[in-house]
């Protein structure tokens, strides 16, 4: 039934709970899990992109957000694997995050979605409506919500 199964993830305690939600999922059905985490996107002025290259050994540019989505994608990967499911792919990936999973979703054919209720950014979604929501509603695919 489910054997494409992606879990977006944020680093949020419900995204966490949705990582083992969706482990169990892709255990049950024999599927795969998909971790996802979405960096919404940062705009580097040129003077601080040299700035950056300045600061770098290598010459090249580092950005803060690999560090930190590595470790939302650690700690959902560490909590999946504890629930039983061994192979786990992880992918990062930068935009707007309801848009980017529904556009993830259609492109790579996923059968279920797994979200926690609400996640890092509760007084935005307040405002402009949970990711949750947005993608419950535009995803062409099965929508698991863990609370």
């Amino acid at each position: 039934m489910f054997k494409k199964i992606l879990c977006a993830v944020d680093g949020s305690e419900h995204s966490l709970r949705a990582a083992e939600a969706a482990s169990e999922l892709a255990q049950k059905f024999g599927g795969t899990l998909t971790l996802l985490t979405v960096a919404k996107p940062v705009t580097l002025t040129p003077r601080l992109k040299e700035f950056f290259k300045e600061e770098s050994l290598m010459g090249e540019a580092t950005y803060v957000l690999e560090p930190m989505t590595e470790g939302v994608l650690n700690e959902a990967k560490k909590r999946a694997q504890a629930k039983g499911t061994a192979k786990v792919e992880a992918v990062v990936l930068e935009g707007h995050p309801a848009r980017t999973i529904v556009d993830f979703v259609r492109r790579n054919k996923i059968d279920c979605a797994v979200l926690g209720s609400r996640g890092q950014g509760d007084m935005e979604a307040t405002l402009l409506g949970s990711v949750s929501h947005k993608v419950s509603s535009l995803a062409n695919c099965t929508v698991v919500i863990v609370k």
